[in-house]
C-alpha cells in the first residue's frame, strides 16, 4: 500500500504473535532535523511532516487515534520545526509533545471540545502551508488558473510517453502519492475506500487490470483538464525528480522531448535545484528567468578586487588567490525558493563560527553591517545617506535580516557579474570588454528569476558636467544583454532617491516587486 517517506513498520516489543505498527522513522527524521537528505528537498519534506504533525495532534485525545509516541511526537515537532528555520520560516509551538499539547489545551480553555482543537491547530499550521506555498506557486490552492496547454500537446505528451514507464524506480502508488492525497480521492472501486486502495489493487497486485494509459483518462489526477496547466506541469516534473529516476541519460531524453512538446505553449522545464548532484527541475513560462544553476556569488567586495583562478578548468571551480578577505562569496547550492534572508542568515553564521545559541536577529545585525560597508558613501558626508544605501535600508526596513524577513528574497550588494582580471588602472583607463562588472544590487529568486537593481549616478550617463550619449547608449545597451540573458533590470536616478518621499517609493517599488503590498 502507500509508503511515506518517513513512517516504518516496526514490531511491537513483547508481542508472541510478533504484530507490527506504524511509526515515525526516527532515524530518518532525526537526520533531518540535523541537515537536508540526498533524496528529498527540505521543501518536500516540511509538507509531510505538517501533515503527519496535524494528523497526529488532531487524533490525539480521541481515544488512541494517535500512531506516536511521547518520543515520536517530539521528534517529529523538533525536526518540523528545523526544517521550517532552514527554509526561513519561524514556526513557535507552545508545546512540544502530546504531554504538554494536553497541559496547553486545558490552560486556553479547549477541554472537552475537539472542534476547539482542531480548529487551533488549523489556525496554527495553515499560515505556515501558506508560505510553503509560496515556494512553490503550482501547489496553491484558489488562485487564477492558467489555460496555456492544449489539447493537442496533452495528446503529443500521451503518445510520446506511451512506452515510458512514468512512476520511474517507484511504483505507481508511490510516486502518485509525492503528487496528490490519494487517502482523500474517491475509489472508482466499491470494494475500496480510497484512491490508494483502488490504484494499488489494479496497478500494482493485479497490474493487467488497466491499459497502460490509464493515468490519462482519470479525472481525478486531472491531466487532460485544459482548465489548468499546473496539474500536468507538476506531474511532468516530479517524472524528472532524482528519487523518481536516477537514469541520468533517460532523464535528459525526457526533460528534451517535454520542452519540445511545451515550447508551442509558452512554457520549459528548467533545473533549479540538485540532489546529491541530480538536477531538481521546475516549469516555468518561458522568459521567466536566467537558464543555469548559480554555482558562485561575489559581492560586497570592500577593498582590492579579488584576485581569481580557475582551480579545476573541467569543472570551472574558481579559487580566490588574493584579497578573498576584502568579499563575501556565497558558494553553497541554491534552493527552488532563491536565495532569502533565512540562507544568509545560516550561511553567515557557519562562515562566522557563531555558535547556535545566538539568536538569529544578532547573526542578522552582523550580516547587515557588513553588507553595509560595501555600499558607496561619501567621506566628506559620512552621515548622510547615499542613494544605494537608501535603497539596502528601506528593503531591510520592510524585509528584515532577522527571523521576521527569513523567507524573503536577500538583496545582496555590488555582485560580480563579470570578471575581468585586470584592473581598471591596469587596462590604461578603459573599460573592459566584458561590458559592466558589477550590479549594484540583486535579487535571487524562485525557479531561476534573478532582479537587478541599478543606482545611476550622474558618472552613468554624464562625462563632467556634460551629458554622454556615449555612456548611455553604453548603458542601454548592457541592459538589453542582461535582459536577453533573462535578468530583469529595474534602474533608478541617483537623483531621485536624494528627493522627499524616496523611501515611500522605494517601499511601494519593493511591496509590488514581491507581491507583499495590499
Amino acid at each position: 500500500m502507500t509508503k511515506h517517506r518517513f513512517l516504518v513498520e516496526a514490531k511491537i516489543f513483547g508481542d508472541p504473535f510478533e504484530a507490527t505498527r506504524t511509526c515515525l522513522n526516527t532515524d530518518r527524521v532525526g537526520r533531518l532535523r540535523d541537515d537536508r537528505l540526498d533524496d528529498v528537498t527540505d521543501l518536500d519534506a516540511a509538507y509531510e511532516l505538517i501533515r503527519l504533525a496535524m494528523g497526529e495532534l488532531e487524533a490525539f485525545g480521541t481515544g488512541g487515534g494517535e500512531i506516536f509516541d511521547e518520543v515520536e511526537i517530539a521528534l517529529l515537532l523538533r525536526s518540523l520545526c528545523a526544517v521550517l528555520k532552514r527554509l526561513g520560516i519561524t514556526l513557535d509551538l507552545p508545546f512540544r509533545d502530546f504531554k504538554s499539547f494536553k497541559f496547553f489545551w486545558k490552560q486556553q480553555g479547549m477541554s472537552g471540545s475537539y472542534d476547539a482543537r482542531r480548529s487551533y491547530i488549523h489556525g496554527l499550521f495553515d499560515p505556515v502551508l501558506d508560505q510553503l506555498d509560496e515556494y512553490h506557486p503550482h501547489l496553491r490552492k484558489n488562485r487564477d488558473q492558467t489555460r496555456r496547454i492544449t489539447d493537442v500537446t496533452r495528446r503529443r505528451l500521451r503518445e510520446g510517453l506511451a512506452h515510458t514507464q512514468w512512476w520511474g524506480t517507484l511504483d505507481e502508488v508511490e510516486f502518485l502519492d509525492r503528487l496528490y492525497d490519494l487517502d482523500n480521492l474517491p475509489s472508482h472501486d466499491p470494494r475500496f475506500a480510497t484512491a490508494a486502495m483502488d490504484i494499488w489493487q489494479h496497478c500494482i497486485h493485479n497490474p493487467a487490470d488497466w491499459e497502460g494509459d490509464w493515468i490519462w483518462h482519470d479525472k481525478r489526477l486531472g491531466l487532460t483538464d485544459t482548465d489548468s496547466d499546473e496539474t500536468l506541469l507538476r506531474f511532468l516534473v516530479e517524472m524528472l525528480h532524482p528519487a523518481v529516476l536516477t537514469d541520468l541519460a533517460e532523464v535528459d531524453r525526457l526533460q528534451t522531448f517535454f520542452n519540445e512538446m511545451l515550447v508551442h505553449d509558452g512554457y520549459e522545464i528548467v533545473p533549479v535545484d540538485s540532489i546529491s548532484g541530480s538536477p531538481v527541475f521546475a516549469a516555468r513560462a518561458i522568459g521567466g528567468g536566467v537558464p543555469g544553476v548559480m554555482k558562485n556569488l561575489f559581492f560586497a567586495a570592500v577593498g582590492p578586487k579579488p584576485e581569481i583562478v580557475l582551480e579545476d578548468f573541467i569543472n570551472n571551480d574558481v579559487l580566490v588567490v588574493k584579497n578573498e578577505q576584502f568579499c563575501l562569496v556565497y558558494d553553497q547550492p541554491l534552493g527552488s525558493s532563491g536565495l532569502t534572508w533565512g540562507d544568509m542568515i545560516a550561511w553567515w553564521r557557519a562562515k562566522e563560527s557563531i555558535p547556535q545559541d545566538v539568536p538569529d536577529i544578532k547573526v542578522g545585525h552582523a550580516l547587515y553591517r557588513r553588507l553595509w560597508r560595501s555600499l558607496h558613501n561619501d567621506p566628506k558626508q559620512p552621515k548622510k545617506l547615499t542613494p544605494e544605501r537608501r535603497v539596502f535600508r528601506a528593503y531591510c526596513e520592510l524585509y528584515p535580516i532577522n527571523d521576521t524577513g527569513a523567507r524573503y528574497p536577500a538583496l545582496i550588494p555590488q555582485v560580480y557579474l563579470h570578471y575581468d582580471p585586470k584592473t581598471r588602472k591596469q587596462r590604461g583607463g578603459k573599460d573592459s570588454v566584458l561590458g559592466r562588472e558589477r550590479m549594484d544590487f540583486l535579487l535571487l529568486r524562485q525557479h531561476g528569476k534573478r532582479i537587478v537593481l541599478e543606482v545611476d549616478g550622474q558618472h552613468h550617463y554624464a562625462e563632467g558636467a556634460i551629458a554622454s550619449p556615449r555612456l548611455y547608449s553604453k548603458m542601454v545597451a548592457e541592459d538589453r544583454a542582461l535582459r536577453l540573458k533573462g535578468y530583469e533590470v529595474y534602474r533608478f536616478g541617483g537623483h531621485e532617491l536624494l528627493q522627499d518621499g524616496a523611501t515611500d517609493m522605494l517601499r511601494r517599488f519593493f511591496a509590488e516587486l514581491l507581491g507583499t503590498g495590499d
